[in-house]
């Protein structure tokens, strides 16, 4: 929960933040994580699957569509996007019908590529 209210705070994908808050306030030049992930980094014709849903608060629609953005150069035909209306966070994985939205689609990609 720390790690996701850093990535919140600090509005980076970045690795934990090991540093104690007293450590943050004390030296303000580390309120940024150092070891933020860069995207850009990615090899653009490196395939990914990504799933989200319309229903997750933690990964919403708006960060999910800021994820999709900031790989737009990505190769199109190595990224594959898939959407769930009614799905929550937790769903990828508890949903009785995960298996034939989700798992059904993740093996599918990885035998096409």
């Amino acid at each position: 929960m720390v790690h996701l209210a850093q990535i919140v705070r600090y509005g980076v994908l970045a690795k934990y933040n090991h540093m104690e808050p007293k450590h943050i306030i004390q030296n303000p030049e580390h309120i940024f994580p150092q070891n933020y992930y860069n995207l850009s980094n990615i090899p653009h014709d490196l395939p990914l699957f990504l799933s989200y849903g319309g229903k997750d608060a933690l990964s919403d629609v708006a960060d999910v569509h800021n994820l999709i953005d900031r790989l737009k150069s990505h190769d199109v035909d190595k990224l594959n996007v898939q959407y769930i209306k009614d799905y929550a966070h937790a769903d990828h994985i508890m949903a009785l019908n995960a298996k034939n939205i989700v798992y059904n689609a993740i093996v599918t990609f990885f035998k096409n590529q």
